[in-house]
């Protein structure tokens, strides 16, 4: 966990939504690992996460649409408010504790504004990072077309939401395609919501 936890901190030491509300960066960073702490707790409780090799250069999250839904009662189970969240957490002022939340909710509000359109069940995909040293190397897109693939063998589709153009297209190179964006006013960014649809093979049970 701690591995992956200092590969995503690398990775999103950037991250769009947080640069936008946090405009110090000593403030950012301390948002983004309580951020990691608690969704990657829920993450690995309820799914897996997957790298390349033991060394974790590279990760990805995958959670079954079943097991997607956020409750407090489901973070607490996971271990979302462990001791190392609540350490970093408490290094935030209450405002800047409230700031963070309310963007979160906001990302929820979002979601489900469009879930009409999410087909259910599918995979979700949380968090694709590669550590800043390891990048532009192919290990992010190796690594994704393995999840395809996996996608592929058990016959469901693959949902994520990302935020730049980059990533856009990235995705789209995977054969991911656009279904619908939303957007927060409030906190200055857009989310576009990307699908990978199974390719016909024979099933399999493993990644």
């Amino acid at each position: 966990m701690e591995k992956l936890i200092l590969t995503y901190l690398d990775a999103f030491s950037e991250y769009p939504k947080l640069m936008k509300t946090f405009a110090d960066r000593r403030t950012r960073l301390i948002a983004l690992e309580a951020t990691l702490r608690y969704y990657t707790a829920f993450d690995m409780a309820y799914g897996s996460g997957f790298s390349l090799d033991k060394n974790i250069h590279e990760a990805v999250m995958l959670v079954h649409s079943d097991r997607m839904k956020y409750t407090p009662l489901k973070h607490f189970l996971a271990g979302s408010y462990s001791k190392g969240y609540r350490a970093v957490i408490s290094r935030l002022t209450d405002e800047e504790k409230q700031l963070r939340a309310a963007l979160f909710d906001e990302l929820d509000r979002l979601e489900e504004s469009i879930g009409d359109i999410i087909p259910t069940p599918h995979i979700y995909a949380d968090f694709l990072g590669v550590a800043g040293a390891y990048q532009h190397q192919g290990r992010g897109r190796r690594l994704m077309s393995q999840v395809c693939r996996y996608a592929d063998s058990v016959r469901l589709p693959i949902m994520l939401f990302t935020n730049t153009e980059d990533d856009i297209r990235f995705y789209q190179s995977l054969g991911f395609h656009i279904i619908g964006e939303t957007s927060s006013s409030r906190f200055g960014f857009t989310n576009t919501y990307m699908l990978y649809a199974p390719q016909s093979t024979e099933p399999s049970s493993s990644l």
